[in-house]
């Protein structure tokens, strides 16, 4: 390491990120830029075997998943981030898999749906601790085949679910993590023993729980719940008789009330808005016209007080529509795809003020595109996949600190972890995890200043992943004592000031031949007469090692 005071660094591999990223590692002015890249956190299931981790749910310093170390079964694990914080939490199921599943955070606590192999899958909950994960009760006991609690949704301290019994069936259910507050919410379907009413779809908003259920009576329509039996009711009976307006809730939250596709059996499946009650339930437009004609609204995201989705008029295929919840508003972004032909719009993400999506323009392929709400502010990001007839097939936008991060292809690398701050040049690959074909990055998770994900290597298989600085800190010494010094004493004093070029890093220093110790700066050493060499490395807080220390060398003779 060259003595200078101050150093220039040049940028091998990956990508600059801005310093925001994580969180001042580097400041500005004289400090190099980070570096970002990909790094494994922890080989799950050793060698090239995967540990298949999946469903990242982030609670306090902590995230959740399940996975697999190869010799217990999908169980649930727990990791803060480091290979040392990262383990299986509990073996719920000693004799298999336990299948977690459904990862909802509640107060700090999490619950989930797992399979101990005596009672099937029913309610757990977990407070980070082995012991602290329990069950929360043995919803269908007579069965032993278990009530198999699914769409988990939050509303204020009640945790809100479908789940079934042999006495009623499959019905509403809520909880407050206690065995005895564990009870089903209301018996929707009563026209047969056990029959049931199959509550899917359910959202929180506004003090309620909107759900599609079907009471044996009107079909699958729209219901709601604030926990109580009375409190249970079909909002609105949208196609009359017995026929279903719907086969499951798809909908998305604007202000106090919701969105959603459903058919009245005279207009086709429509946009739909409701704030709970049925004069306030209505179709928004008749987006395509027409006797049971459908414009199938889907994909719904909200940013702001606009609400985007994707449908077709009958006119152009599937595009970009938005609205805030009025006939007026609710209106076409752009034809993407012009004719009939459809964007494949998919995955949309709120990014800042702008939807980002993945769309087909019918000329560059599936690309990352755009969109502020206008049709000149809807553009393609960038034409990933340049190659005719390819696409770059982004998939699982997730932003962290400004930067959008998703999964892609460029044609030449397989689909590997991408970054862009939405323009074209600020679009980039972070790293080509797998040389040899896809690292397929999935379930990306923001998770304090970090990413953290799934991903395929051939060394490890699939693992867990994280997003990090990969680039090692520079040491500098500043300041040193002469080439030659000399003394009347037999001991020599020797000063040094050095620095690094990252924030925050630890030093560690070392005389000639002895070994290295941590250190600070300034560092005084005491030399005898003869020939020191002085070392010094600085290692950053992503744990990388400076491989070139800082060394300076000098003599000190003894003279009068």
């Amino acid at each position: 390491m060259r003595f200078h005071p101050i150093r220039s660094v040049a940028i091998v591999v990956s990508i600059c990120a801005i310093a925001a990223l994580v969180a001042g590692a580097r400041a500005t002015g004289s400090e190099a830029a980070l570096t970002i890249g990909a790094r494994l956190i922890k080989d799950l299931n050793p060698g090239v075997n995967s540990g298949n981790p999946i469903d990242l749910k982030v609670i306090g310093g902590a995230f959740y998943f399940q996975a697999t170390d190869g010799t217990h079964g999908l169980e649930l694990w727990k990791s803060d981030g480091t290979a040392a914080g990262t383990a299986m939490l509990k073996d719920i199921n000693p004799a298999g898999d336990s299948l977690p599943s459904d990862l909802t955070a509640l107060s700090g606590t999490l619950y989930f749906a797992a399979n101990d192999g005596a009672h099937g899958a029913e309610l757990w909950k977990s407070d980070g601790t082995a012991a602290g994960t329990v069950l929360v009760k043995d919803i269908n006991p007579t069965s032993g085949a278990g009530s198999n609690p699914g769409g988990l949704a939050v509303l204020g301290s009640t945790l809100f679910f479908a789940a079934g019994d042999d006495s009623h069936g499959r019905e509403l259910w809520k909880s407050d993590g206690t065995p005895a507050g564990t009870v089903m919410v209301a018996d929707i379907n009563t026209t047969t023993a056990a029959a049931s009413s199959n509550p899917s779809g359910l959202i929180a908003v506004a003090g309620r729980v909107y759900f599609s259920a079907d009471n044996g009576k009107n079909g699958i329509e729209l219901w709601k719940s604030d926990g109580t039996a009375a409190g249970t009711a079909l909002v609105k009976n949208i196609r009359p008789g017995s026929a279903s307006s719907m086969t499951t809730l798809i909908s998305g939250v604007l202000g106090n009330s919701i969105c959603f596709q459903a058919n009245d059996g005279t207009h086709g499946i429509e946009l739909w808005k409701s704030n709970g009650t049925a004069a306030g339930t209505a179709m928004v437009k008749n987006i395509r016209p027409g006797a049971n004609l459908s414009s199938t609204p889907n994909e719904f995201t909200t940013i702001g007080g606009t609400m985007y989705f994707v449908a077709t008029n009958g006119k152009t295929g599937r595009e970009l529509w938005k609205t805030n919840g009025t006939s007026a508003s609710t209106s076409l972004v752009k034809d993407i795809n012009p004719g009939s032909g459809g964007a494949g719009i998919a995955s949309p993400h709120a990014f800042g003020t702008s939807l980002v999506f993945r769309a087909n323009n019918g000329a560059n392929g599936a690309e990352p595109w755009k969109s502020d709400g206008t049709p000149a502010g809807t553009v393609m990001i960038k034409d990933i996949n340049t190659s005719a007839g390819f696409s770059s097939n982004p998939t699982g936008f997730v932003s962290l600190s400004g930067t959008l991060y998703f999964a892609a292809t460029d044609g030449a690398h397989g689909l590997e972890l991408w970054r862009s701050d939405g323009t074209a040049s600020g679009t980039n690959m972070v790293a080509d995890i797998n040389p040899t074909g896809d690292s397929n990055p999935r379930y990306l998770t923001s998770f304090k200043a970090d990413l953290v994900f799934s991903a395929t290597d051939p060394a490890h298989g699939t693992e867990l992943w994280e997003l990090a600085d990969v680039s090692p800190p520079q040491t500098t010494l500043v300041s040193h004592p002469k080439k030659t010094v000399k003394t009347t004493k037999a001991i020599s004093k020797a000063r040094f000031r050095f620095r690094s070029d990252e924030q925050g890093s630890k030093f560690a220093c070392k005389l000639d031949s002895g070994a290295w110790k941590d250190c600070s700066s300034p560092k005084t050493i005491k030399v005898k007469k003869g020939k020191h060499t002085f070392q010094v490395r600085a290692t950053d807080r992503a744990g990388n090692i400076d491989s070139t220390p800082a060394k300076w060398v000098w003599r000190v003779k003894r003279v009068g």
